[in-house]
């Protein structure tokens, strides 16, 4: 009856350990890949031209570009949804650097994020 038990429990365990360590990553990954990739991009473009609006100094184009902010909430939600389901910080980045290049942006652009502001 006890080792009826133990057998029971570990293979409970087995099967949850599997399940957390291994399908669900999997399943956010497969899942989430397409929205995280886009939203990537759209957040990061809409962080660019907030930027620009900033140094144009018009309330208008202030209120516009804090608009398009927005799509920065939806990629915040998507990235913490899958790093609960246990997607590493190292994927997310692998991700995002993916969606910079599949949105054919020049070499110019790829690099810029990697530059130095300040020293």
């Amino acid at each position: 009856m006890i080792k009826t038990v133990f057998q029971v429990v570990v293979i409970v365990f087995c099967i949850t350990w599997v399940g957390k360590n291994i399908v669900a990553p999997a399943a956010a990954y497969f899942y989430f890949q397409g929205d995280y990739k886009r939203l990537a991009s759209q957040c990061a473009n809409a962080m660019d031209e907030t930027w620009f609006a900033e140094q144009e100094g018009s309330d208008e184009l202030k209120q516009s570009a804090e608009v398009h902010l927005m799509v920065c909430h939806e990629y915040d939600k998507t990235r913490k949804v899958m790093l609960v389901m246990g997607l590493s910080e190292n994927v997310l980045a692998y991700l995002g650097l993916k969606a910079l290049e599949t949105e054919q942006q020049p070499v110019s652009r790829l690099v810029e994020q990697h530059r130095f502001r300040e020293r």
